[in-house]
């Protein structure tokens, strides 16, 4: 299989395939447990079934005037020293790290040139349609630099269960500001390994939105890493599950350069029977100082058979630092719900519109206006089958 994805591709990224493939047969599937009762059900995952080889639809990317948007293929022959610096440089995480760097299928590379502010956001769009998607987005900023980037994924609903697995990799030069949102409205046959993870240097700026709506299953991890001095990133996300959606979301940001700052954000509306498991994390260094790091997950529970948790964490390695964390689950607010329908407003409408409000601060950071109203009539939709 390795041979065949291979085709063309330089000797080195050939090797860290069979590297990669190596690991994936020693290492073992991570246990999606988190503490007594904590865990994710992966029961319905096989990783036998999944076909790397299959055709699949490529990347649809919109605005690409003033930067470099290539697939790897193409990437290889313009920018191959940055693919073999930044691409994949912890392969031995899990066994699903190390499958995607053997058997990626889809790869593309975004480029910055230094001192380039990209005036339109860049839109890249794909749909699933085989059975088995492993794909790959590398952004390197370089200095001065600034640019929005908008994902969105989407598959057709067939019986066939289906396997994505789906990195983000952000490089954030000196003072580059990147901000990265992602639409994930797959189809309830998607078993969905997402994972982004971001790296800045001095004074540069990441800012993360995610949304995720679809799949049957979700692993969700965004890390960022704030190596440089002054450095920032804000991660902001939703999650909205009904019927027997799972969704595991990690949210990481580790403090390595001093005067840094981190702010993450996750609002999550269950229904039926879903569920989620949130875990966050801030991490300060021992030389990192005057640092500030925030963390805040709060759900709403539609349903009594929806059931979440949270655990949410500090590493504090020095004591000039200011950090707080926290976490709430709790049932739609009965006032909120009494007050609307004693001015003549059904239950139904007003479950809708105080999930609408409780979305909304991170729902307008979507400045696209189109696009934010398409998630809207998304969880509008799901929502309208309320009683």
């Amino acid at each position: 299989i390795i041979e065949e994805l291979s085709k063309n591709e330089p000797v080195w990224f050939q090797e860290k395939r069979k590297e990669a493939l190596e690991l994936f047969q020693k290492l073992p599937l991570p246990s999606f447990r988190y503490g007594i009762g904590i865990y994710t059900d992966v029961s319905d995952l096989d990783l036998a079934t999944i076909t790397p080889t299959t055709t699949s639809n490529e990347w649809v990317c919109i605005n690409t005037d003033q930067v470099d948007v290539m697939p790897f293929k193409d990437a290889f022959t313009k920018h191959e020293q940055l693919i073999k610096d930044f691409y994949m440089t912890q392969v031995n995480e899990n066994k699903l790290t190390a499958l995607h760097t053997a058997f990626l299928n889809n790869g593309i590379l975004i480029y910055i040139p230094k001192n380039t502010q990209v005036t339109k956001p860049i839109y890249l769009t794909t749909e699933t349609d085989t059975n088995t998607r492993i794909d790959h987005v590398l952004v390197v900023t370089e200095e001065n630099t600034n640019v929005k980037i908008i994902e969105i994924s989407r598959s057709k609903e067939t019986a066939t269960k289906v396997f994505r697995s789906h990195i983000i990799e952000v490089i954030a030069k000196e003072n580059s500001k990147i901000e990265y949102i992602t639409i994930q409205d797959l189809s309830r046959n998607v078993h969905n390994f997402s994972k982004r993870n971001g790296t800045t240097e001095t004074n540069a700026t990441i800012d993360w939105v995610d949304c995720q709506l679809g799949s049957t299953l979700t692993h969700s991890s965004n890390i960022t890493k704030l190596n440089g001095l002054g450095s920032q990133s804000t991660s902001t996300g939703i999650v909205f599950g009904n019927n027997t959606q799972r969704f595991d979301i990690n949210t990481q940001t580790t403090h390595v350069g001093s005067k840094t700052s981190s702010n993450m954000i996750t609002k999550v509306v269950l229904n039926d029977s879903a569920k989620t498991v949130y875990r966050g994390l801030v991490k300060i260094n021992p030389n990192a100082q005057s640092c500030t790091g925030y963390q805040k997950d709060d759900t709403i529970l539609l349903s009594e058979d929806a059931k979440a948790s949270a655990v949410p964490n500090l590493e504090i390695s020095n004591n000039d630092v200011k950090c707080s964390h926290g976490a709430t689950v709790s049932q739609i607010d009965e006032d909120k719900l009494f007050y609307m329908m004693t001015r003549g407003v059904s239950e139904k409408v007003a479950k809708r519109s105080i999930v609408e409000g409780f979305f909304s601060p991170i729902l307008h950071k979507i400045t696209d206006t189109n696009l934010r109203l398409d998630i809207k009539k998304t969880i509008n939709k799901r929502i309208g089958a309320l009683e």
